[in-house]
């Protein structure tokens, strides 16, 4: 098993309100943190804090490539440049890919929609888990963390394809748990309630807010899922509710 220092995490959505808190965590705690982005340029934007003035100087270890999270071959290729920069291994998977649609009920649903929804969804954090696997196995060390939904567990009016997509996140997890236990790799899900984002803060009132989840406080969670503390916990749904 590494060493905290010496630990490699991949963090998908790692640019989204949510993922950067979760790159700055395991950073902070001493990992190498490896990002797939749509765009450099959005990663610079939202990592490089040379330009602020009023910013605490931090020797951070993170790094991103363009990758499409959609595609296999492009995910493929992600995973094993990190891992040939990294000696082989990928200790940590965190996937926060994910993207909430507007209401549509099932009768008004398009399959084009539906797969499109899902796939951002689900289908993002099973190429970068499939791909992650293979390069954990060897190492008999792992471990996965995606975030789920509390629609996973109760669906939403007009949202079927989201809580369908989060569904599948929590037996996707499960299952690796299971079929990984020989090679000591453990996955569990995280599920947040609503998220104090600033995209959120658009329709809920400050009331509301007070109700919601801090993106701190769910990145805290995962990093200790990935911390050797919480080793025994396997195939488990983790709820990170606030005061919701």
């Amino acid at each position: 098993m590494p060493d905290k220092i010496n630990k490699i995490a991949v963090v998908t959505g790692g640019t989204g309100y949510l993922g950067r808190k979760v790159v700055e965590k395991f950073s902070d705690e001493g990992f190498k943190v490896y990002l797939p982005v749509n765009s450099l340029k959005k990663f610079m934007e939202v990592f490089d804090s040379s330009l602020d003035e009023n910013a605490e100087f931090k020797l951070r270890k993170i790094f991103a490539f363009e990758c499409n999270a959609l595609d296999e071959n492009s995910v493929n290729e992600f995973v094993e440049k990190v891992a040939g920069l990294e000696k082989g291994r990928v200790d940590v998977l965190v996937n926060t890919v994910g993207g909430f649609p507007e209401a549509r009920n099932v009768a008004d649903f398009e399959l084009t929609e539906f797969s499109g929804w899902f796939d951002i969804n689900f289908t993002s954090a099973f190429l970068f888990s499939k791909a992650v696997l293979k390069k954990m196995i060897p190492f008999n060390y792992g471990k996965i963390i995606s975030i789920g939904s509390l629609a996973s567990l109760d669906p939403l009016e007009g949202r079927l394809a989201y809580s369908v997509a989060k569904s599948a996140i929590v037996v996707l997890m499960d299952t690796i748990s299971k079929e990984y236990k020989k090679h000591n790799i453990r996955a569990n899900t995280v599920i947040p309630s609503v998220i104090d984002t600033p995209s959120n803060r658009e329709w809920g009132s400050d009331e509301d807010a007070k109700k919601w989840v801090k993106p701190e406080d769910v990145a805290r969670v995962i990093y200790s899922l990935a911390d050797s503390g919480f080793n025994s916990v396997r195939e488990s749904v983790i709820k990170v509710l606030g005061n919701y």
